[in-house]
């Protein structure tokens, strides 16, 4: 893959405050910009020409973002913290050690030591039709999320409909993050706020995240599930590199409850609950929330699977993961 062909500005700030003194200068400016953290997803967006912008700003300065640590019935984790770090630190493997399976099949060990948990949770939807070589995507016409008039997965799409671009979501992280009831701390030029992780996500594949411009996300706050079990099952074509095809988090409560979150089949991260006391059996319960996540998925041909393939998965990859907190709980 070739350089960008426009050049562009480098900044990395060492604070917040200097931060936000250059998003407040390139504003009165004029100028674009766009935060880098670990660059794992820029810099291919940059060289595909997806991002254009006058001025890349780095986040990797504010040291203070880099951190895990217990605080009472949570764990705090740094937004800048890498997914490598997150595989090993001594709280993540004692406390969610999903969450360090679920990092560590991420992408390959050298992007895994630079991509940031921020980062991930924040990935960009995918879309074979627009994550591309700017060649490749001169055989066919612009889609609407740069700027063009077509979706080429949905021909019917128009301008105006609730969902303009399918482009999926494909975080490995992000579904496990939801089933611990994580947080999320923003700061941006207005100030800083406090919101639910599942307040993230929205609907558009262009429009995927509720961030305003010039905000970031500082910390993740991940409540810890007393007598509980979670496990994440990725499907894949190759062990390394491959967003997630489908990916299923599964939690498994005290009281037998369980929840599961999917990745890789629609624009946004789908969450399902299912209570023991409302099903005969546990069986019945797990085709419940089977049920609920098939009429989620919408599956279009963006993928190395077949829609078909990747839809009957769905069940299979939620009891697979399921199977193994219950072997867990046996342990």
């Amino acid at each position: 893959m070739t350089a960008p062909k426009k050049d562009f500005d480098f900044a990395r700030p060492k604070t917040i405050e200097q931060l936000y003194n250059l998003v407040q200068e390139c504003q009165h400016e004029g100028r674009q910009f766009i935060f880098s953290a670990g660059g794992t997803d820029i810099m291919p967006n940059l060289k595909s020409e997806i991002l254009s912008p006058d001025i890349v700003i780095s986040l990797t300065g504010l040291r203070a973002l880099n951190n895990i640590e217990k605080q009472g019935d949570h764990i705090i984790i740094g937004a800048l913290t890498s997914l490598s770090e997150l595989c090993s630190n001594n709280n993540i493997q004692k406390y969610l050690p999903a969450l360090a399976r679920a990092a560590h099949k991420v992408a390959s060990p050298q992007i895994r030591n630079r991509a940031t948990i921020g980062g991930n949770i924040m990935v960009e939807n995918r879309c074979s039709y627009i994550n591309q070589s700017p060649i490749n995507r001169e055989s066919h016409s612009p889609c609407f999320k740069i700027g063009g008039d077509v979706c080429h997965l949905v021909k019917s799409a128009k301008r105006g409909d609730d969902i303009l671009c399918q482009a999926r979501f494909v975080s490995d992280t992000a579904p496990l993050l939801l089933l611990q009831n994580s947080t999320v701390n923003i700061i941006g030029p207005a100030g800083s706020k406090e919101i639910k992780l599942a307040d993230l996500y929205l609907n558009d594949g262009i429009e995927s995240k509720s961030l305003m411009h010039g905000e970031i996300i500082t910390h993740i706050k991940v409540e810890i599930t007393e007598n509980s079990l979670s496990h994440y099952e990725k499907l894949t074509i190759r062990n390394a590199l491959d967003f997630p095809s489908l990916g299923v988090a599964a939690l498994r409560r005290g009281n037998g409850d369980i929840s599961v979150a999917l990745t890789g089949l629609n624009t946004r991260p789908g969450v399902f609950h299912a209570k023991l006391e409302n099903h005969e059996t546990s069986d019945d319960m797990i085709v419940d929330i089977c049920r609920k996540a098939n009429d989620f998925t919408v599956t279009y041909q963006q993928d190395f699977f077949p829609r078909g393939y990747r839809k009957n998965m769905i069940s299979v990859f939620i009891r697979r993961a399921i199977n193994k907190i219950l072997e867990g709980a046996k342990s």
